[in-house]
């Protein structure tokens, strides 16, 4: 998997306002040829994730 610290800004950016206007992760992650799981690692470390995981917090 690759490591968040090594994504630019710009594409967090990218992922996080794809993210927030309703695009799916599995979907983001194919567009920026990113992993599912770094998708999601990049949305948790800017505080917008709420996947099935946090829904309780």
């Amino acid at each position: 998997m690759q490591d968040v610290s090594r994504v630019s800004q710009e594409k967090k950016e990218v992922v996080m306002n794809l993210y927030v206007s309703g695009i799916g992760e599995e979907f983001i992650a194919m567009q920026l040829d990113l992993e599912i799981p770094l998708v999601i690692s990049i949305l948790k470390e800017l505080n917008v994730y709420r996947g099935a995981d946090t829904a309780g917090e």
